[in-house]
């Protein structure tokens, strides 16, 4: 899978992409080895808001979370890919 990351009015540190990856990862196996994924970061009235794009296999999937936390946030957007796939 392919990675594609795009920060919005915040810098972060390489972890919380290793994160991403980490979690979108576990999509990996629904898709080909083509499989793209687009993480966009913003930060938006203290809200930290992560919107993800996977498009594999003919399939565009798209989820858009915003909670307190960073990390929440991509657990959460993920969580959706998965229940969309379903």
């Amino acid at each position: 899978m392919k990675f594609q990351y795009s920060e919005k009015k915040v810098k972060l540190p390489q972890n919380v992409h290793a994160y991403a990856e980490k979690k979108v990862m576990k999509l990996a196996r629904y898709f080909e080895e083509d499989a793209e994924a687009l993480i966009i970061f913003s930060v938006e009235k203290n809200r930290n808001k992560v919107e993800l794009t996977v498009h594999g296999a003919d399939h565009w999937f798209r989820a858009s979370e915003a909670t307190s936390d960073m990390f929440a946030s991509i657990d959460a957007a993920v969580g959706t890919i998965e229940r969309q796939m379903r």
